[in-house]
């Protein structure tokens, strides 16, 4: 299906928890588009930090559609945006994170351009603030520097066969791998981010991520199996760096699901990379239990308890 710039419908993707703080700086910037979305999808877990007055105080100026989120944990709640989606394409936001003016009018754009697309993943700065000041910056929210070195050619590092040609992939193991990265243009990548990326939602509306995910609280790697989803349609997806890039700011600060420390932190982080084996195998993926099992082993070389107990638990459960 080929869809024409001027009929497409945007919807954006919010899920929220405990981020009354932090949801104003996010639904003005999408206030402030120089295209403004068709829906807003806000998926709500009521915490009693007064989430639903932000979100009411927005309904005149955004098209919000407010889903109550009962139960589950992150990825449950992206399902829940997805299915309540209606637009042609699915722009993700976190709700501690601001976007550019010209935003959805840069991801339609891409949308249009780029050959048998089905996601796009932008650019992410940092912002700080200061006494309610949002001071944005040009420092990567995550680190250009510790991606930008290649990983070893090693055989269980050898992407997915529909993945040969990305310069981000999921490897035979299920885990990560990638290419020299690119600081400027547009390439072929799996490595999107959950606070800044685009995909079409006919190419992930059957994607089972909520069951696949049942077990995980942390939700990590989530995006990149949403888009293998895309890409086992046969289509294709992209990340975009530099003047063309649909650019975000995340406000630092220590509340989040993927960053901080602590033993439980590092469990169930470990746990889902763990577990991406067995998420891909039921998508019908070509993975190898050998690169698979030689894998773990490998990651375990830093001998954490955490991680150790997180490889037998994701043995033994699987997803």
């Amino acid at each position: 299906m080929i869809l024409l710039v001027r009929s497409l419908r945007v919807s954006v993707a919010i899920v929220t928890y405990r981020r009354a703080w932090a949801l104003p700086y996010s639904l003005t910037s999408l206030v402030n588009q120089t295209r403004r979305p068709d829906e807003v999808v806000v998926v709500l877990k009521p915490s009693g930090d007064g989430g639903e007055e932000v979100i009411s105080r927005f309904s005149s100026s955004l098209p919000i559609k407010l889903v109550i989120q009962r139960e589950g944990f992150v990825v449950q709640a992206y399902q829940m945006a997805i299915d309540n989606a209606s637009g042609d394409i699915i722009l993700f936001l976190d709700d501690d994170a601001v976007v550019e003016e010209k935003w959805i009018e840069k991801y339609i754009e891409l949308f249009k351009e780029l050959p048998n697309v089905a996601g796009i993943g932008g650019t992410i700065y940092k912002a700080y603030l200061n006494n309610d000041v949002l001071l944005k910056t040009q420092e990567y929210f995550i680190s250009a520097k510790s991606s930008t070195k290649p990983l070893r050619n090693i055989f269980y590092r050898k992407p997915l066969p529909e993945l040969s040609d990305y310069v981000h992939w999921l490897s035979i193991a299920g885990f990560r791998g990638f290419k020299q990265i690119p600081e400027e243009g547009v390439f072929k990548s799996i490595g999107l981010c959950g606070a800044n990326m685009g995909l079409k939602r006919e190419a992930i509306a059957d994607c089972p991520i909520a069951e696949l995910y049942r077990r995980s609280r942390k939700g990590y790697l989530f995006e990149q199996v949403l888009a293998y989803c895309a890409r086992r349609k046969g289509f294709d997806i992209y990340e975009v760096r530099g003047s063309r890039a649909p650019i975000v700011w995340h406000i630092m600060h220590e509340q989040s699901l993927t960053r901080g420390k602590g033993f439980w932190r590092e469990f169930w982080i470990h746990y889902d990379r763990v577990a991406s084996y067995w998420r891909l195998k039921r998508l019908g993926a070509n993975v190898s239990f050998t690169a698979y099992f030689i894998a773990c082993i490998v990651a375990l070389r830093r001998k954490t308890l955490p991680q150790l107990l997180a490889t037998i638990y994701a043995w033994i459960v699987r997803i």
